[in-house]
């Protein structure tokens, strides 16, 4: 695979544009379905008491520890005062914890607590383990057409795993963000 450096420098000729326009609306159609889902999924498993915004902050949280209140904002695509308030039932549920920075008081970041990693674990299993039963209807050689598509869609765009931030984006989302949030 070429690296996306060289990528982004190269010069596209008109049939790979077309190309990547096509594939950009396959993505387009297919993605918000899956997504669906996948909430479709989380909404049905309530003994776990997540939503999709919570679960969505929990798994930030796991991958990032120590972000601010903008961070989790940014993330689950809400309003600072609606993730503060969601953030506020997940500190009641204890699954989060709020700290003070030590090296600036007026700052604060955001944590999983012992049992928010349980609860992520417990969520994301469930929700693999749906999807799997989903999945299982096609061949395996499906499996590793969707697989190998899903590994170039994470190089561009990153993953969980492995989030491909722009420096905007980095910035916000560091350790103690901007101000006490």
């Amino acid at each position: 695979m070429q690296s996306l450096r060289r990528l982004s420098k190269r010069r596209f000729g008109r049939a790979e544009l077309a190309s990547a326009d096509a594939c950009a609306s396959g993505v387009l159609d297919v993605v918000p379905p899956v997504v669906r889902f996948i909430r479709h999924v989380m909404l049905s498993h309530r003994s776990l008491g997540l939503s999709v915004p919570q679960f969505r902050t929990l798994a930030l949280l796991s991958r990032s520890p120590n972000v601010s209140l903008s961070c989790v904002a940014n993330n689950i695509g809400s309003s600072l005062p609606a993730a503060s308030r969601m953030i506020g039932v997940l500190v009641a549920k204890k699954l989060v914890a709020r700290q003070d920075s030590k090296s600036d008081r007026r700052q604060l970041s955001l944590a999983l607590t012992s049992r928010g990693e349980e609860a992520f674990r417990a969520a994301r299993s469930q929700a693999r383990r749906d999807l799997a039963e989903k999945l299982a209807a096609l061949e395996i050689e499906e499996h590793a057409h969707i697989t190998n598509g899903l590994k170039l869609l994470g190089v561009i765009f990153g993953t969980d795993a492995r989030p491909a931030v722009p420096a905007e984006s980095s910035r916000l989302c560091a350790p103690h963000g901007n101000g006490r949030e």
